[in-house]
């Protein structure tokens, strides 16, 4: 009897000592303890944030562009969201360009922006879209890959974010 007791008083004391040295390890939701067994970095905290997506869709035939943003249901929530608005913003029609394409999926993200440029001279015209980090990064991405190789400039139609405001990258 008195083997277990002197046991169960080592096993208790190596316990609080192990608690004290790292309290996360059995307390994962004492303030600055991540639920993954490491301590947080200071003033952290765990949140549970949801991801939003976003698309950008152009037409070509009559410069339509439609785009969605903060969609919480996925890709193909925001790109229906957004090919409607294509649609709706070229009259209720989905003409067919040259390619034989109506409204075009541009480009798509979550939990980032997005932008769409257009520019063109004559007959020629262009249209890109990318996405990055922040709006800044977005259209400057979008004005480089519509103006390579061309003379002409191109202007910023549309940028936006799909991000939860806590979101941070």
């Amino acid at each position: 009897m008195k083997h277990i007791l002197v046991a169960a008083m080592i096993l208790s004391s190596f316990a609080n000592a192990n608690e004290m040295s790292n309290p996360c390890v059995y307390h994962p939701d004492l303030p600055g303890c991540a639920g993954n067994n490491r301590p947080m970095e200071q003033g952290g905290r765990v949140i549970n944030i949801p991801s939003r997506w976003g698309a950008i869709y152009y037409n070509a035939a009559n410069q339509a562009i439609g785009y969605s943003e903060n969609n919480t249901s996925g890709y193909r929530s925001a790109n229906k969201e957004a090919l409607a608005n294509c649609i709706k913003a070229g009259g209720g029609k989905n003409p067919l360009d040259r390619n034989g394409e109506g409204c075009s999926l541009m480009t798509e993200f979550q939990n980032r922006c997005g932008a769409i440029v257009l520019g063109g001279d004559g007959g020629r015209y262009r249209a890109a879209a990318k996405n990055a980090d922040s709006i800044a990064e977005a259209e400057q991405k979008a004005i480089s890959a519509c103006e390579a190789g061309q003379s002409f400039k191109c202007t910023v139609r549309y940028s936006g974010c799909s991000r939860h405001p806590d979101y941070r990258y």
